[in-house]
């Protein structure tokens, strides 16, 4: 059967899928919404209280959101390959739902410190989140179709940050930012609600009930990467586009306020829908440029095309020209992030795949407390446009050492066209 340009004939296919697909739609579409939200409101406070450089508010809040992940990441994938993903995902909606449901009421505080803290707790609780979807594609559509579920998925995600975007400018210019995180919240539970008839297989272990056991399935995934040139390769790249790219989302309230003079409450938004926009296109092209080119090449490739698009959002002195940048930046973004799932989950096996996809968001928290302290250290001292070109000049950098210095480039470009690449084909 065809797939291809057929993403709701492949939805009605697979039930299961398409309740986690309409699940993780509903969280994520909240998560959009929240994220400019958070940012908005710790930049308000601090250009009306003064202090610390706005950038900098926002780089604390970024690495205080994303400090526990880094700790949680691998425990949460080793959870994930042990308990019931359903019942694990559905508690965890829950929880986020609650937290997010007090922040209007947190937010009217003198203290700033509520409003971080609740942000490092659901940061903490979402890092359940990407291995468990990850890991029940293939349960739920077969390996062979998971190249197809991913461009859906990546689609999605892209449409959701453009409608999170434009929710979240009409949220705040109608209602107040507080609406964000009231609809935050009810997404959550509509969530969970949607998750409860889901069935998804679980993985037994020999030593699941001793707590040594336990610790070393926390670090199984990590030895498994590391025997892996390729996953080695990819979740090195993974980790240091978050490095250079994490400095990008705290200071782009400031550069449009400093750099380019437009209002961040409208802009941000703006900027955002386009990403997203740019997205869907990267998501349903993803897999055509995957069959044209093969996934390995493909993700090369991107990883050198990348830092030039951080570069070029900077040079511009034009919001419409932004705008439009962000809609290519979603595009190659995107693009990327089909290949790279598809190839862990082909080499990932299936007993593993929570503890492998566990590491992504560690590695994407290291990345961004690397970032966000690179900022809070600069604190306003350069321009935003000034520290987003240093920052693609050394993303440049480190992908021309990765790409020779680690075998798994190679790998990945000698990499044949695999059943998952061209599922769409059969």
């Amino acid at each position: 059967m065809s797939e291809r340009g057929a993403p709701w004939r492949f939805l009605a296919e697979f039930p299961g899928f398409r309740r986690l697909w309409t699940a993780t739609a509903l969280s994520e579409l909240g998560s959009a919404v929240t994220r400019i939200a958070f940012v908005l409101l710790v930049h308000q406070r601090a250009v009306e209280r003064g202090g610390a450089a706005p950038e900098t508010a926002n780089a604390l809040m970024l690495i205080l959101e994303t400090l526990p992940m880094v700790l949680l990441g691998p425990v949460a994938g080793a959870l994930v390959d042990r308990w019931d993903r359903r019942r694990l995902v559905v508690a965890c909606n829950l929880i986020v739902a609650a937290l997010l449901a007090i922040v209007p009421f947190v937010s009217r505080l003198d203290a700033t410190w509520p409003l971080y803290a609740i942000a490092m707790c659901v940061a903490a609780i979402s890092t359940v989140f990407p291995p468990a979807r990850q890991s029940a594609i293939p349960d739920l559509v077969g390996i062979e179709r998971a190249g197809t579920a991913n461009s859906i998925s990546a689609s999605t995600t892209s449409f959701l940050f453009i409608a999170g975007a434009g929710l979240a400018g009409l949220l705040i210019d109608r209602f107040g930012k507080d609406a964000c995180f009231w609809f935050t919240s009810a997404s959550f539970v509509f969530a969970a609600a949607w998750l409860l008839p889901l069935r998804l297989p679980r993985h037994v272990h020999e030593s699941a009930h001793t707590l040594r056991g336990f610790v070393n399935e926390v670090f199984e995934g990590l030895r498994f990467v590391r025997t892996s040139p390729t996953l080695t390769y990819v979740t090195a790249c993974f980790f240091m586009a978050f490095v250079f790219i994490g400095i990008w989302f705290p200071m782009v309230p400031e550069y449009l306020r400093r750099d380019l003079g437009v209002d961040a409450d409208t802009w941000m938004p703006r900027s955002w829908m386009a990403f997203g926009l740019g997205g869907i296109v990267g998501g349903f092209v993803g897999a055509s440029i995957g069959r044209a080119f093969g996934m390995g090449r493909t993700i090369v490739l991107i990883y050198f095309v990348e830092p030039f698009q951080v570069a070029a959002y900077y040079l511009v002195d034009s919001a419409p020209v932004m705008i439009a940048l962000s809609f290519t930046w979603g595009v190659i973004a995107f693009a990327y992030f089909v290949q790279e799932q598809t190839v862990m989950h082909e080499d990932v096996p299936a007993a593993l795949r929570g503890r492998v996809f566990g590491l992504l968001p560690p590695l994407q928290a290291l990345g961004t407390l690397l970032a966000n302290g690179i900022v809070m250290l600069e604190n306003g001292a350069l321009a935003p446009r000034t520290m987003m070109l240093i920052a693609g000049a050394c993303y440049l950098a480190t992908s021309i050492v990765f790409t020779f210095a680690l075998g798994g480039a190679r790998d990945l470009w000698r990499r044949p066209r695999t059943v998952a690449a061209v599922d769409a084909d059969s």
